[in-house]
């Protein structure tokens, strides 16, 4: 079996193919395309402009999906849609027109899924999971059993871009408010502070660019483990606030996080300042990967698009010529099944039909001739 899991996120739309065989799970396949959603905000409401934006990018997610035969695919929407007041409106109009149900993930329900995704983890010395999302911020404990040590926090690198930071890239001052933002959201969350953790595990689209922006400051060697040293990581902030080329240096690596990587480095540093951590890791693991996980193993409820069930509506019938079958139109039942529909039959007539027509057209001039005759 084959499922993808795609991610309407604030900056981008993002998506994994699995295989799974014997209850194991290979990512076969990734996926990511920008798309700032918060561009396209009308007041609080996503704009028809938006949703036509937004639409397209999952047409184009589902076109992949069929073309790497996928069987099973699961449209889901975290810190992105959630603050949009239409989200009905829009979640109505992706299932019209695509056939894919959208499943919100609430701040909880999207640290739960980072969490199970990087369990792993877990064996390093007091180890944490950050994920600097656009919208929101995700801290997990990973020693915990139970969800007590995670925080969702409702600001992310699009909310502090548009608070503090005047141009592109914040500079030494907006940094400064940034970090007393941070700090303040950090103590009304209870988030733990010196001593608690040692290990900082970053996830998400931020964090992976942030690690590649590192590696080119910092001569990083390739492959092996994504990890960062805090001194040379401190340097990086610097650079990346001050330095004179440090535009050339995101566009040569990570050139579609122009707007965001100064402020994720930020955000970082402040929580590594906060725990005094020693370890600081990047794993290309997080909502995707563990929402699919919880999933499969009925701890989360959500609604699906069956490719299979669009296969089985185009198949031909016994006894009947393929040439003959109507093209299947899919659309989604109430529980986001795909359900096939036939679609009208357009073109030109059948053979048969027009032959019809022509033997018809030939019998009315012989009778005229006849008639004249």
């Amino acid at each position: 079996m084959k499922y993808a899991v795609i991610d309407i996120s604030s900056s981008s739309i993002s998506m994994i193919v699995a295989e799974m065989n014997d209850r194991v799970t290979e990512i076969i396949f990734r996926d990511r395309a920008s798309l700032t959603l918060l561009h396209y905000l009308d007041g609080h409401d996503l704009s028809q402009r938006g949703i036509e934006k937004l639409i397209e990018a999952v047409s184009v997610m589902k076109d992949k999906c069929v073309s790497l035969g996928v069987d099973v695919a699961y449209l889901i929407s975290t810190a992105a849609l959630r603050a949009v007041t239409n989200f009905e409106e829009v979640g109505a109009a992706i299932l019209n027109r695509t056939g894919l149900p959208v499943n919100a993930v609430d701040g909880q329900t999207e640290a739960y899924c980072d969490f199970i995704a990087n369990r792993f983890y877990s064996a390093y010395e007091s180890a944490v999971l950050l994920d600097i999302g656009g919208a929101s911020v995700e801290i997990c404990d990973l020693s915990a059993d139970d969800r007590s040590g995670m925080h969702s926090l409702d600001f992310g690198i699009l909310t502090l871009h548009n608070k503090f930071v005047e141009k592109i890239q914040p500079d030494e001052d907006e940094a400064k408010r940034i970090k007393k933002y941070v700090a303040r959201k950090l103590d009304k969350a209870n988030v733990p502070g010196e001593g608690r953790f040692a290990t900082v595990v970053m996830v998400g689209a931020a964090a992976l660019a942030l690690y590649d922006i590192y590696a080119e400051f910092a001569g990083a060697a390739d492959g092996g483990e994504r990890s960062m040293q805090y001194k040379k990581f401190k340097k990086l902030v610097d650079h990346l606030l001050t330095g004179r080329d440090r535009s050339k240096l995101i566009l040569d690596v990570a050139p579609e996080k122009l707007y965001s990587v100064g402020i994720a480095a930020v955000v970082a540093k402040a929580v590594f300042r906060r725990f005094g951590a020693k370890d600081l890791l990047v794993s290309d693991r997080g909502v995707k990967e563990g929402y699919l996980q919880l999933v499969n193993e009925g701890k989360i409820e959500a609604s699906d698009y069956d490719f299979r069930k669009e296969e089985a509506s185009i198949r031909p019938q016994p006894g009947a010529e393929a040439a003959a079958q109507p093209a299947a139109k899919v659309r989604a039942s109430k529980k986001g099944k795909g359900e096939a529909q036939p679609a009208k039959r357009r073109g030109r007539p059948p053979k048969a039909a027009k032959e019809k027509v022509e033997k018809s057209a030939e019998n009315k001039a012989a009778s005229k001739e006849n008639t004249q005759e």
